[in-house]
């Protein structure tokens, strides 16, 4: 029995289960796809960053004018808004309390775009396999009520709403096995991220705290 024959000539529940799965699946893989490019933008990004700055010691100095994109500009961009209100503040302490306070709020927002999708994806890895679970027992509900009816258990009876059955329960499990692996995935590859940009924010705050030409 293919997955076709299944839908066509399952009952309507089960078709609507078909129907819920395979759009959680399309929706897992875009945005599988859509996480994939924008991560591997975002290291990119950083990884020029790195690589540019990977013999400076120095580089925190001359952050007014440098270039980068993604994350990397934007941690960059709330330093150099930070400039209007640090010369307020005269001490160090001050100075680095404010700056950690608003670099950590610029980790905060990165962190919270880069997980943009992952619920969804959370979601759909927790609940396809139980949508795929009441496919299978609605097949196994008529597979028993079509023995009921005709009084006989061979089969010919029990073939076809055993096989949507099954077929259910593989849809589900299509959608949400690759869906919990790129979950875990991308919370490891974003909290990297994250931790790589922290290191950066550190540099800048150490540097700037300390310099009078903020």
């Amino acid at each position: 029995m293919d997955f076709l024959h299944a839908f066509l000539q399952g009952s309507f529940v089960l078709s609507a289960v078909f129907l819920l799965l395979i759009a959680m699946s399309f929706a897992s893989w875009y945005i599988i796809f859509w996480k994939g490019m924008n991560l591997k933008r975002e290291y990119r990004f950083y990884k020029d960053f790195a690589d540019k700055h990977a013999k400076i010691k120095d580089w925190p100095t001359h952050y007014k004018s440098e270039k980068a994109n993604g994350c990397v500009k934007f941690l960059l961009d709330e330093v150099k808004n930070l400039q209007a209100i640090l010369p307020n503040y005269q001490s160090h302490e001050a100075k680095k309390e404010i700056l950690t306070m608003h670099l950590l709020q610029t980790l905060d927002e990165i962190r919270f775009w880069l997980d943009r999708g992952l619920t969804i994806l959370a979601s759909i890895g927790s609940s396809a396999p139980f949508i795929g679970l009441f496919g299978t027992v609605w097949g196994i509900y008529n597979a028993l009520a079509s023995i009921a009816i005709q009084g006989n258990a061979g089969l010919s009876v029990v073939a076809g709403p055993m096989g949507e059955a099954l077929v259910a329960t593989a849809i589900g499990l299509f959608a949400a096995i690759p869906a919990v692996l790129a979950y875990n995935s991308f919370i490891r590859l974003n909290r990297l991220l994250v931790q790589n940009l922290r290191h950066i924010a550190e540099q800048l705050t150490v540097y700037i705290s300390n310099a009078n030409a903020v």
